[in-house]
Order: C-alpha cells, then sequence, then structure tokens
C-alpha cells in the first residue's frame, strides 16, 4: 500500500490536522523570533562587544526594519546552538556566550527547534505523497 492511498483512507479531519501542523509548528517559531526581535534583540547584542561574529552578522543584516531584525535576530541562534565553532574559530568570546541569559538562550534554542521541525515535517510529508503518487 502506497503512502497516499494510506494518507487518504484517514479520517479528513486528520488528514487537514497532519497537512497543517508543519505550518503551525514552524511559523510559531518564526512568531518566537519575532518577538525577541523587538524585545530581547538590544540585549543580545549588547552581551557580545568584542565577538567578530555579532559584529559581522549586525554589519550584514542590521538595521531597524521586520526583515532585518528577524533575520539578525534568527541568524544570532546560532550562537546559542553550536557556540563551539565559532570560539573555536575566534570569532566568539566565550566569557560573552556565558553570559547570554538563560531564558534568551532558552528561547533562541526552542525557536530554531520548531522552525527546523516544522520544516522537516513539511518536506517528509511533501516528499512521501509526491513519491507514492507513481508518476
Amino acid at each position: 500500500m502506497s503512502f497516499k492511498v494510506w494518507f487518504e483512507s484517514w479520517p479528513l479531519e486528520l488528514q487537514i490536522a497532519c497537512l497543517l501542523a508543519p505550518f503551525v509548528i514552524g511559523l510559531s517559531g518564526v512568531f518566537m523570533f519575532l518577538v525577541m526581535a523587538y524585545r530581547n534583540l538590544e540585549t543580545i547584542l549588547s552581551m557580545f562587544p568584542n565577538s567578530t561574529y555579532v559584529k559581522r552578522q549586525k554589519l550584514l543584516w542590521g538595521g531597524n526594519g521586520l526583515r532585518s531584525r528577524l533575520i539578525l535576530t534568527s541568524s544570532l541562534a546560532a550562537i546559542a546552538l553550536w557556540p563551539n565553532g565559532h570560539i573555536g574559530r575566534g570569532e566568539l568570546d566565550e566569557d560573552e556566550v556565558r553570559k547570554l541569559p538563560p531564558p534568551i538562550k532558552r528561547r533562541m534554542v526552542v525557536a530554531w527547534w520548531l522552525c527546523a521541525v516544522g520544516m522537516a515535517w513539511l518536506f517528509l510529508l511533501v516528499g512521501l505523497i509526491e513519491l507514492s503518487s507513481g508518476k
């Protein structure tokens, strides 16, 4: 039995929920980044006065527009997720990374994972449906 036939045998409400879930999950992560872009971006930037990675990201994405702040905040989530790579390359100061407030760091990690899980779910679902269509 192909995935498409199996998926179409589900109740309609479950099919709709399965198709909407990746968008709800992913967009909730984007919304968290958006809130952090306006509430916490200045705090995040002030925690890293000597880090070349943060200075480069601010120069690249800096600005006060919605898009700029959102992209800058989400790109700085790499600090919370993978600080060792940046520290090893000398782009981040280890002491500055440790000073990042735990609630902000936790939100950055959760937002990133929500976006990643939503995108992975969507790609997996579309891929399974496409592969099982037999075209």
